[in-house]
């Protein structure tokens, strides 16, 4: 009987020892602190790739001259049943950081989050260019024709057109490092179906689009057209009365969309009598896709027209549009804003009260 205490007193104290020592390994400074430039040391960046195991974790941790290794990451992550649970990810590894807090990080995902701006009025090139830029960004799309992956993205995806033009939100994305692109534009149109189904939802009763669709469509030109707040009504309320009159949009921006690669930035006058399906000086109606990605204030102003007798409007070079009436009225104001010729007009529409 003593020797079975004696025995079980030995056992209890070696592994009181062990215990003691894991939890000071487990717990030590992971980044030694003798060296002259500790205190102005950046923290060290720790890549997770996804499949990473938790010797490869553990390896790049020692390659990072971090006080620990391959043995001692996979003994405490199995120790706690995490070596199955690492996340993909960028951890920037602080001064006075233990194996335990970065074990813990690393479990829960918890690392630096790159992201990415898509800015409201970017057509689908422009996104995809933004994207393929990325230095973080897993590239997994062919775009070299953009057309075909747009038309096969909008398949995959299941939008309502054959085409993915203005179906991405236009947002701040926040990833894991490593994101793939199609991941990216996934939530993009997740979010873009939510945001106009919302739109949908509030439109007055002065809207006559006919879908969601057509909501979008409209909403892309308003984006293009203009970014003034008080203005995306305005425009919209002209948009819905030269489709109410079944009068061609005559809406520079479509023009610029239909060319393509081919616009050079400078919009001449035989690109308005050159056809295609998006040239609303010669089509009646909204063009067969959206041609850019509006933001929410552009979708929502799309569907909530703001009641006006105009049915022009004509940019003033300061971000905000002056509306006419007639094309007399409209001629005066194109000369005095866009060439600089003859008196400021004066006519100043007023919403309509009926």
């Amino acid at each position: 009987m003593k020797i079975f205490l004696k025995l079980s007193f030995f056992m209890s104290s070696i592994l009181a020892v062990v215990v003691a020592t894991a939890y000071f390994w487990i717990h030590r400074d992971l980044i030694p602190s003798n060296n002259a430039s500790y205190d102005q040391l950046e923290p060290l960046e720790l890549v997770v790739e996804a499949g990473d195991s938790a010797h490869t974790v553990g390896k790049k941790l020692g390659d990072l001259s971090l006080k620990t290794g391959p043995a001692t990451f996979v003994f405490f992550s199995r120790l706690f049943g995490l070596h199955k649970n690492l996340k993909a990810g960028v951890y920037h590894i602080q001064k006075e950081e233990s194996l335990a807090s970065i074990l813990t990080r690393i479990s829960q995902g918890d690392g630096v989050h790159a992201s990415i701006t898509l800015l409201e009025g970017w057509t689908f090139r422009q996104v995809m260019n933004s994207i393929h830029s990325h230095p973080h960004v897993k590239k997994t799309l062919d775009a070299g024709d953009i057309d075909a992956l747009s038309m096969r993205l909008a398949l995959e995806l299941g939008v309502d057109n054959n085409s993915i033009e203005g179906w991405i939100f236009p947002d701040t994305y926040f990833f894991q490092y490593g994101a793939t692109d199609q991941q990216l534009l996934k939530r993009g149109v997740w979010l873009q179906r939510k945001t106009l189904e919302e739109a949908w939802q509030s439109r007055s009763q002065d809207s006559k689009l006919q879908t969601p669709r057509d909501a979008l469509n409209l909403a892309s030109i308003i984006e293009k057209e203009t970014q003034h707040p008080p203005d995306r009504s305005l425009v919209s309320g002209v948009f819905h009365n030269r489709l109410a009159m079944k009068m061609r949009l005559q809406s520079d921006p479509t023009i610029i969309y239909g060319l393509g690669g081919s616009f050079d930035g400078n919009l001449k006058r035989k690109h308005l009598k050159q056809d295609s399906s998006y040239n609303s000086y010669l089509r009646v109606g909204l063009p067969p896709t959206p041609i850019s990605n509006p933001g929410k204030d552009a979708l929502f102003a799309a569907v909530n027209p703001e009641r006006t007798e105009a049915l022009y409007f004509v940019a003033k070079g300061d971000g905000t549009s002056h509306f006419s009436r007639t094309f007399r009225e409209h001629k005066k104001a194109v000369n005095y804003y866009q060439r600089g010729k003859g008196r400021p007009p004066l006519t100043k529409i007023k919403p309509k009260t009926n």
